[in-house]
Parts: structure tokens; sequence; C-alpha cells
């Protein structure tokens, strides 16, 4: 294997162990991490042609791995690379809007698991139409699809930003920032130089992040069930200082619902995980503890 690629896998690894053991969002993480090995592959490339395809040929996979059982490694490396500057462009345009909004929502964890399960699911799902194949698959494309699926099913009329074109939108609802979103990533790969565009990554991912959002709905955060388990008494062992003491205050004498849930995202914000002591992710941290446990 070519002496870059290794570089890049150490990137990769570097990059997703920076996430874990930082409170950096893991959707900047990804975001960093994909810009780099684009511009340390493609722009090289663009006077050494030799360099990509090299780099390419050791970590963008194929289908016919399926049956060899080589380059396994590919399943994940495949996922941090891009074809052209179009490609990465609209990868990583929806990867940080919507998942940075997600990462918000359902914390690092959550969304590392959908980002890599439907980014698997997706490879598998074109390898499955492309079986026995030996062309390339690289891209992003099937693990943002899975986070854009989960987002629009969990959390379909919440509003997040987003570009349209050259405007900026800081309120858009999910479902048609998503309906936007898929049309200006297929307007994309359609002006991109690479004509192969993997559909069945981008519904097989997309499928399955939808179906992860029910499983998390159900067996993890359920919307619904969290708001009927909510006990704020619970907050009280986060009280660490006079500030948040003053802003569990507020939330025990809240007459409004609304107004007592804003309160709490706010005691969130400043609180610590009693168990680690790092900053809260949302109501959760990377260490596995939850809040309404």
């Amino acid at each position: 294997m070519y002496w870059l690629s290794y570089v890049i896998i150490a990137v990769i690894l570097g990059g997703l162990l920076l996430a874990w053991k930082t409170e950096m969002y893991l959707t900047q993480i990804l975001v960093i991490v994909n810009l780099l090995i684009f511009m340390s592959v493609y722009i090289p490339g663009m006077r050494y042609p030799g360099l990509t395809y090299t780099v390419y040929n050791d970590l963008a996979g194929r289908a016919i791995y399926l049956q060899t059982g080589r380059s396994l490694h590919t399943f994940l490396t495949l996922m941090f690379l891009h074809a052209d500057f179009m490609h990465i462009a609209g990868n990583i345009l929806v990867l940080f809007f919507i998942g940075i909004a997600l990462e918000d929502r359902i914390g690092k964890r959550d969304t590392a698991i959908i980002f890599f399960v439907t980014g698997l699911i997706a490879t598998l799902g074109q390898y499955s139409i492309n079986w026995g194949s030996t062309a390339l698959n690289l891209g992003a494309s099937g693990a943002v699809m899975g986070l854009m699926g989960a987002i629009v099913y969990l959390y379909p009329r919440d509003k997040i930003p987003m570009f349209l074109g050259p405007i900026f939108m800081p309120a858009v609802r999910v479902d048609l920032a998503v309906v936007v979103f898929i049309a200006m990533q297929s307007g994309i790969a359609l002006l991109s130089s690479s004509s192969n565009i993997a559909h069945a990554a981008h519904f097989a991912g997309f499928a399955a992040g939808i179906i992860i959002g029910i499983v998390m709905r159900r067996y993890s955060f359920g919307i619904e069930k969290e708001k009927t388990k909510r006990d704020h008494s619970c907050l009280k062992k986060l009280v660490t200082s006079n500030e948040l003491h003053s802003i569990y205050e507020n939330i025990k004498e809240a007459d409004n619902e609304e107004v007592r849930d804003a309160w709490i995202e706010f005691f969130l914000e400043k609180a610590n995980c009693p168990r680690c002591s790092k900053r809260l992710e949302g109501d959760r941290c990377h260490c596995g503890f939850k809040i309404w446990e």
C-alpha cells in the first residue's frame, strides 16, 4: 500500500480519536478530516494523476471485495474519499448543516452510530446492485443520506439553518431542508466530473437512517417518552456553582412548560457531567451518562 494511504488512514483514526476525547462536535471533525484528505490527494493529483489512482486503488471500495474478503478497511476509508471538488462540496455542505443539527439533539455517540452504520449499509446496498464489480466506490454520500433520513424522521418540524445557493436561511423546517438538500446534492452530482452516481447507496443510506431513527426513538431517547419521564429534580446533582443553583431555582419555579424547558436547556449548557466532569452534550455525555435515566 502506498505511503500516503497509510497517512490517510492515520488521519481518519486520529480524527475519530480526537472526536472521542474532546468536546468538539463529531460533525466538525468529519468535515475537517474529509477536507484534509481531499486536499492531500486531489490537489497533488492534478499534477501527478498516478498518485490519485494509487490512493484510490488502496482505499476506495469495490464490490468484488465482498467475495474476495480483501481490503475490508475500505468499508471505512471509502467514506473519506471524493472524486472532485463538486463531489466533496455537496457532501460537506449537507454534512455540516444536517450533522450539527442532529448532533445537537441526540449527542455525539448516536450521531456516530448513524453516520457509520448507514454508511456501511449504503455501501452494501450499492455492492448488492453491482455484485462482483471492480468499479471504484467512494464518497460520504450514503452516510450523509443516513443522517438526513434520521433527522427528518426524528425532528421533521424542527428548524435548522441552511444555505439556498448564496442565500443563508437561519430557520428552515427540517423536512423542507432535507428535500432541498437532496435536490441540491443531486444537482451537484450531475455537475460532477464523475458520472457514476451511487443511487443505490443513496437510497439504502436514507432508508437506513429512518430505520435507525425509529429504533432510537423507541429504545433510546424517544421524544414523547422523554417528556413524560423528565423529573427536573435529577438536575440537582449537577448543581456545582452559584450560577447553576440560580438557574435550577428558576427551573423549579417556572409555571410554564416551555419556559421550564428553556431553563433546563440553558442549565445543561452550563453543567458538567457528574461522572467524568466534562461538559455535557445536550442531555448526555460521551462517557455514557444520561440525565433522564
